[in-house]
């Protein structure tokens, strides 16, 4: 990639926001600040162009024990995260403020976290994080304090016509987040701004450099943040949360037992590591039935499924009731694959694959699209 120069990058950076119907030049924003290179950059450019900019971080969980610590190294929004982001703040000439939303987290994610694998699914608490806290919350938030939009370093685009406003990918592949943000509707889409939506990962740190912003090569977080523990299950264990029902048999799906499971919940659809059971072939998990307390093994092939119901559906334009051809993804690194949606009472739909899907969890989240479009998405229930 050729280098370009800060005017040009920031221009870049800016145009997305540019044919926004509403957003003027000098318009208060509240810039959503995690401490990282994206959310700092985003925060910084947009101040740098002439918006009053309030930088707000995120107070989700307790981070008592401070600074960064071999469970916590590589996750967002730690101690020295918010130092991070206050010092950018500082260094920019705009305020910081750091808002305790942990009741809220704990109530809509981190409790959703626990139940949905206590109900033998796989949740993504990301997605419910932005659903509920990034947007909604930080939306409420940003009123409060006069402001009218909330601008976040996510990778996507969000356009307007005369139909509305609409979400698309983002212009790198690579970093494209669309999958986490199909919950957005016309309200929140109306009041977001992805400022990065146009650049690379290495166009944004160069954009930090040029901004003179002291983190500009820091490394990307990853994991789920809140969870310190190197397992799910130990930190629900932790958390005082296992179910006291204990052992139980791990079926194959022909019916034989080939062994016993320690809790049901420890277990998730696709997974081959860690059954403890010796077979002439690969075994994978099919199903984790909480009722029954079994977890269900087979081959690869048996992963595979054409059809499947989702929970919760939404759009983020008007409600479609009659069937989409689109296409889905499963997982945010899956490929797309055609599908129709057919839409039922109560906010559910049944899915239908051109082509079987391997591992369709409950649980996660499928998202559908058309072309460069998020249509919207929703939760899985059962293959």
């Amino acid at each position: 990639m050729s280098e370009m120069g800060s005017s040009t990058l920031l221009d870049l950076a800016l145009l997305p926001l540019k044919g926004h119907p509403t957003l003027k030049p000098g318009d208060r924003l509240v810039a959503a600040m995690s401490g990282g290179v994206d959310s700092s950059v985003m925060a910084a450019l947009l101040s740098r162009a002439g918006y009053e900019v309030i930088g707000v971080s995120m107070q989700l969980f307790d981070k008592t024990r401070g600074g960064t610590t071999p469970e916590t190294e590589g996750k967002c929004c730690t101690l020295d995260d918010f130092q991070d982001a206050r010092r950018v703040a500082h260094d920019m000439g705009f305020p910081h403020y750091v808002v305790d939303f942990e009741e809220r987290f704990r109530n809509t994610v981190i409790n959703e976290f626990v139940e949905g694998y206590l109900q033998g699914e796989t949740p993504s608490p990301c997605i419910r994080c932005n659903q509920y806290v990034k947007f909604r919350t930080l939306l409420e938030r940003a009123e409060a304090l006069g402001a009218t939009f909330v601008a976040t370093g996510h990778y996507a685009r969000i356009t307007h016509d005369g139909a509305g406003f609409h979400l698309l990918k983002a212009e790198d592949p690579a970093k494209d987040q669309s999958y986490f943000l199909f919950s957005h509707t016309q309200e929140t889409l109306a009041r977001t701004l992805f400022p990065l939506a146009g650049l690379t990962k290495p166009q944004v740190r160069q954009l930090g450099r040029e901004l003179g912003l002291h983190l500009a090569d820091k490394a990307e977080s990853q994991e789920i943040c809140f969870v310190t523990q190197k397992r799910y299950d130990t930190y629900i264990e932790e958390a005082g949360r296992a179910p006291e029902i204990g052992e139980g048999p791990i079926r194959h799906i022909d019916g034989r037992i080939l062994g016993i499971h320690q809790g049901y919940w420890r277990y998730t659809v696709g997974q081959r590591k860690g059954l403890g059971i010796a077979h002439p072939a690969p075994l994978y998990v099919l199903k984790v039935d909480r009722d029954t307390n079994t977890v269900w093994v087979g081959d690869d092939a048996d992963l595979f499924g054409s059809e499947m119901m989702v929970r919760e559906l939404t759009w983020c334009g008007a409600a479609l009731n009659n069937p989409l051809s689109c296409t889905a993804k499963i997982r945010s690194r899956s490929m797309e694959v055609e599908a129709i949606v057919m839409p039922l009472p109560g906010k559910r739909a049944k899915v239908a694959f051109t082509e079987p899907q391997r591992a369709i969890a409950p649980g996660q989240a499928v998202v559908f699209y058309r072309n460069d479009e998020v249509m919207g998405g929703g939760w899985i229930t059962s293959k």
